[in-house]
């Protein structure tokens, strides 16, 4: 029934596809239905676990099982490292990232665990806190003589909630129905295909893993049978399947365990108190479905640009055993970032989880089986550890993961085009709004007239009708020529918006070399600059604007030193350091201080750095916006923000003593900003973020039938 209700619920959202996003509500209905028992049974289940022990027991039953757990983390990471060898080559870079510069929230590891307020814990679903309350109940209940009555009423208690949870388990295939028919109508396929790599990939390796190598362990060490083990919990690996939910199916898991041990187990109430034990405290702990979410940050990493090194592994692993004990949703991006993988991505982690928790929930179930097994029969000194038995397993297991590996990565090299495009992305953009006529020129004129010294320069820019920009041909994503050869970028979207501001055309006049820029402000070539970084040196020759951006100080680097330059103190220890740099002497002189043993050298385009390739040049030290934007057309460079960077305002240039055209430009940009004008800029060149028309899903009942709109 439950795989009738996949099946139909999978062709009734291919057919009506959004007609069917209603679903959704009934589906939630029926997990939350099943959560209500949860939490409650969770908490009795280990108070009359741990009471009906006694000391020595209970020792007994945390060093057996932490032993067994180890070997499963052990097991789960050294799949999750060789994931990445499903993935093809690819050459990638990105746009800049916020999540590059911006902070993590800590985890709250003592909200989480410490059950200040069981009722606040019970209240907000702290499953952690609530499950060291009851620990604390349980473990003190063993050493009192008058707790038969308090168990035996607990029994009870979980027995009427063993009752109400088979009822609703009985509804699992209208809920599996709901569920699967919301999510295929819903769906994105073009999402799905763009990230099917990695899908695919944790597909084929999770269902090894939950179907082979975790029960084929169990059968190896036990006297349970292959088809005992997965005969018995199938309906209990179905139901997390098809709900994503591991905690829903805990009483599941604890009752199919509990058959499994009673056919080989002689002390059958021992053994069924180590289960309750076992599962709802072994719930709380990293399982292989949250180890399997590093898999996506090893995927981050070869998407972006930005793959996570052998080296980093241990970090990986440290982190992520110590940050899943969290939310996988709350862990991930504080992963990421330990691992310097650009965690604006974890947008694609929420997208594959639609499809991916479904698999991580059936291998979390499976784990749990696994622990509990291992761990009961350990506790009755039935764990055997025979030399044939085992070496069998392990080199089926490696095999039958090899051969998985091999399959999926040959799939991918035949099938995906292997094409780098995000420099068409970049070189492709185009201004979305051109209200104004301009014209661009590509050599300065040299007959524009001399100005007066008293000349208001905002009257002359009305009286004249044209708003006349000096501006830098190789500032990317800022100003910059696209495969059309149209001037382009955020500061040239920003003049054209001034423009319609002013009521008059715009006259594009180039500057070549950056400390020219004021000789053309105050000669009168120009009324105003594509941005500059504000400094004190050139404050004294021209007028800035307030600042319209922050950038963030950054390196531009080869992709493979870029891990040399993530720690500023390191980098300010290195000598003969040769780093590139275009800005003013008020820069250099910051970048001397902070980099005392290094030796700066002044270049006129990042162009020169890149072709370079090393030869003279180390880095270049400029604003991250800017060198991710060049990454984007040199994929084998990479953007570095050193931690403790520090930010540097951009600003526009006017002329010296600009007087009210200063004031009206820092009024028009104050209110650029505050209508978020500014912010749908940066989305689009700094983000790359993509205006994409809202299109229906495809559905049978639209595109084939035609049967509506």
């Amino acid at each position: 029934m439950i795989f009738l209700g996949l099946g139909l619920g999978a062709v009734a959202g291919l057919f009506f596809g959004e007609m069917v996003a209603f679903l959704e509500v009934i589906g939630e209905i029926w997990i939350k239905l099943l959560q209500m028992t949860v939490l409650p049974y969770v908490m009795l289940s280990l108070v009359t676990g741990l009471g009906r022990l006694d000391y020595a027991d209970a020792l007994l039953l945390a060093r057996k099982v932490g032993l067994v757990l180890l070997l499963l983390w052990a097991i789960s990471l050294a799949i999750v490292f060789v994931f990445p060898l499903t993935f093809p080559r690819w050459d990638s870079s990105s746009f800049f990232s916020s999540a590059l510069v911006d902070p993590r929230p800590p985890i709250d590891f003592l909200g989480l665990y410490v059950p200040s307020n069981l009722f606040h814990a019970l209240a907000n679903n702290l499953v952690p806190a609530v499950v060291v309350f009851s620990i604390a109940v349980g473990v003190a209940l063993i050493g009192v003589e008058d707790k038969h009555g308090l168990l035996d009423g607990m029994e009870v208690a979980m027995q009427a909630l063993m009752r109400v949870a088979d009822f609703i388990v009985r509804l699992t295939p209208v809920g599996v129905f709901a569920i699967t028919a919301a999510a295929a109508g819903t769906m994105q396929l073009a999402e799905i295909q763009r990230l099917g790599i990695y899908i695919w990939s944790y597909v084929g390796i999770s269902l090894l893993t939950a179907l082979w190598i975790l029960p084929g362990l169990v059968t190896t060490l036990t006297p349970l049978r292959y088809r005992q083990v997965m005969g018995v919990t199938r309906d209990a690996l179905l139901t997390a399947f098809a709900t994503g939910s591991l905690f829903v199916v805990l009483p599941m898991l604890v009752t199919r365990s509990k058959e499994l041990i009673a056919q080989h187990v002689p002390d059958k109430d021992r053994a069924e108190a180590s289960v309750e034990v076992i599962v709802p405290v072994s719930f709380n702990f990293p399982h292989a479905g949250k180890l399997f979410a590093l898999t996506f940050v090893l995927f981050a990493g070869w998407y972006s640009g930005y793959p996570v090194e052998i080296e980093d592994f241990p970090a990986l692993a440290a982190a992520g055993l110590t940050s899943l004990f969290a939310s996988a949703t709350i862990a991930v991006p504080f992963i990421m970032e330990t691992v310097r993988v650009p965690s604006d991505l974890f947008e694609l982690f929420l997208a594959t989880g639609v499809i991916n928790s479904r698999f991580a929930t059936l291998l979390a179930a499976m784990f749990l089986i696994t622990l509990t097994l291992l761990g009961a029969f350990s506790m009755q000194g039935l764990i055997r550890v025979r030399a044939p038995g085992v070496i069998r397993y392990a080199l089926i297991s490696l095999a039958a993961l090899g051969l998985t590996i091999i399959g999926l990565r040959t799939l991918f090299t035949l099938t995906m085009d292997n094409v780098y495009d995000k420099d068409q992305v970049i070189a492709g953009m185009q201004l979305m709004d051109r209200s104004v006529p301009d014209k661009v020129f590509r050599f300065m004129p040299v007959d524009t007239p001399a100005l007066p010294d008293d000349a208001d320069r905002l009257q002359l820019i009305k009286a004249r009708g044209v708003l006349r920009v000096c501006y830098d041909p190789d500032r990317l994503p800022f100003s910059y020529f696209n495969a059309k050869d149209e001037l382009v970028g955020f500061d040239i979207a920003v003049m054209h918006e001034l423009a319609v501001s002013l009521g008059v055309s715009l006259a594009f006049l180039p500057v070549d070399y950056r400390p020219a820029m004021p000789v053309h402000l105050n000669l009168g070539d120009c009324d105003i600059g594509t941005g500059l970084l504000a400094s004190p040196d050139l404050a004294v020759e021209l007028t800035f604007s307030e600042p319209y951006l922050d950038l963030v100080s950054a390196f531009l680097v080869s992709d493979h030193t870029r891990n040399r330059f993530y720690d500023l103190d390191a980098v300010a220890k290195m000598r003969g350091l040769s780093v590139a740099l275009m800005e003013t002497h008020y820069f250099r002189r910051r970048g001397a201080v902070a980099l005392p043993f290094a030796e700066f050298r002044e270049v006129a385009s990042p162009l020169h750095f890149i072709k370079d390739r090393g030869k003279t040049f180390d880095v270049m030290a400029m604003p991250a916006q800017e060198a991710a934007a060049w990454s984007l057309l040199y994929p084998e460079y990479s953007v570095v923000v050193p931690k403790g960077a520090g930010e540097l305002p951009l600003a526009f240039p006017l002329p010296y003593k600009a007087g009210a055209w200063a004031d009206y430009l820092n009024l028009w940009i104050d209110l650029h900003k505050k209508s978020r004008a500014n912010d749908i800029l940066y989305d689009r060149w700094i983000l790359g973020s993509q205006e994409a028309a809202t299109a229906h899903r495809w559905s049978v009942i639209r595109d084939v039938l035609h049967w509506v709109d």
